[in-house]
């Protein structure tokens, strides 16, 4: 399968392509975006190559901490804000190891790379509106098939009313593993965010999914597979000039650690053209500045209590074991999984940490 090779430089952003692959524009670094918020919310199938949408209904879901906080499963974006503590960080590390609340605002953020930007993207005239992208890891203690609470995503927009669709698949998302569109996919969720200006950035925070509003989109097991989609009302793809993902990455590919999942680098991007159909040249190697390789600007999150380090649901013996083993199998300064309290440390007092939350139940 041929692939294309994104390196670029910062200050110097270049892309090389091999003579067969349709080669992509210059990777750009984008400034600060915008945070939008969700309007509507709806079931979605594939139907021969088309997106159909189930019934729509208002995006309100009531948000309630109560003992769970939110973690990332898999993570292409990274950031938590407290408007009031004026505290920014990472998701899975926020509140000392309690999680981000619900309703909390997560915002893109660049600490690890000093790029002096928010994200990648390939400039203003491209257009990529569907993408389907590999999962490797997930965090720890996460296995597929969970329901996702929140997604977390970022893209550039070419105008008009925005609809959103994400599906997930326990097949692969590598080059090598066929066409994407052949693959068996989950039931979707679609999110309509309404009219946004073209030649922008925007994101959002989508809460509740499962447990507020009763959408299952199940978590893609290691191996599989995610397929997203910026589309118009009526289903069809939204192909304005500038249409497509932001792009960053999962946190091992760059050295850190304590971050969720990781991915291959392979992904298919529909552009050579886009019409809802992935031919040999529309699948890429995607190898970046910083992060390492390259993803689209797409995570997801679990709703769980902190002591439940298994993602079962549930707090007991299982969860205390692997805590055991973790401590048992750490391996120096970088290795997170034990941080539980989030303080760049593993030592008793994340065992106190575990044993409070054990107490508290979930």
């Amino acid at each position: 399968m041929r692939t294309l090779a994104l390196v670029a430089m910062v200050g110097a952003v270049a892309a090389w392509h091999s003579p067969e692959a349709l080669a992509k524009p210059p990777l750009q670094l984008s400034g600060p975006g915008v945070r939008v918020e969700p309007l509507a919310i709806a079931t979605a199938r594939i139907e021969n190559g088309k997106f159909v949408f189930g019934e729509w209904q208002e995006y309100a879901p009531a948000q309630s901490r109560g003992a769970k906080g939110y973690y990332y499963v898999f993570d292409c974006f990274g950031g938590w804000a407290d408007p009031f503590q004026g505290e920014s960080g990472y998701v899975n590390r926020a509140h000392s190891g309690l999680g981000a609340e619900p309703g909390q605002p997560r915002v893109p953020w660049d600490e690890q790379c000093f790029v002096g930007s928010s994200r990648w993207y390939f400039g203003s005239s491209y257009v990529c509106p569907l993408t389907v992208d590999d999962v490797q890891k997930l965090a720890p203690g996460a296995t597929g098939g969970s329901p996702i609470d929140a997604i977390d995503v970022a893209w550039y927009w070419g105008g008009g009313e925005c609809v959103l669709v994400f599906f997930t698949s326990s097949d692969s998302g590598l080059c090598w593993d066929g066409d994407p569109m052949e693959h068996s996919y989950s039931d979707g969720l679609a999110i309509n965010f309404g009219e946004h200006d073209p030649g922008g950035y925007y994101y959002v925070n989508i809460d509740g999914v499962w447990s507020q509003l009763g959408f299952m989109l199940p978590a893609p097991a290691p191996g599989g597979s995610y397929l997203a989609a910026l589309l118009n009302p009526d289903g069809s793809i939204h192909t304005r000039a500038g249409t497509q993902f932001m792009l960053w990455g999962t946190g091992d590919a760059n050295g850190e650690f304590y971050r969720a999942g990781e991915q291959h680098g392979q992904g298919w991007d529909d552009d050579n053209p886009p019409n809802v159909q992935f031919g040999e040249r529309e699948c890429y190697e995607a190898l970046g500045p910083c992060p390492d390789p390259l993803g689209k600007c797409i995570g997801f999150l679990g709703l769980r209590c902190p002591a439940d380090l298994n993602w079962d649901g549930l707090v007991d013996h299982l969860d205390f074991e692997i805590l055991v083993g973790w401590l048992t199998d750490f391996d120096g300064a970088n290795d997170h999984r034990a941080d539980l309290n989030a303080d760049g440390f593993v030592n008793g007092d994340d065992f106190d940490a575990f044993a409070s939350w054990f107490d508290a139940g979930c």
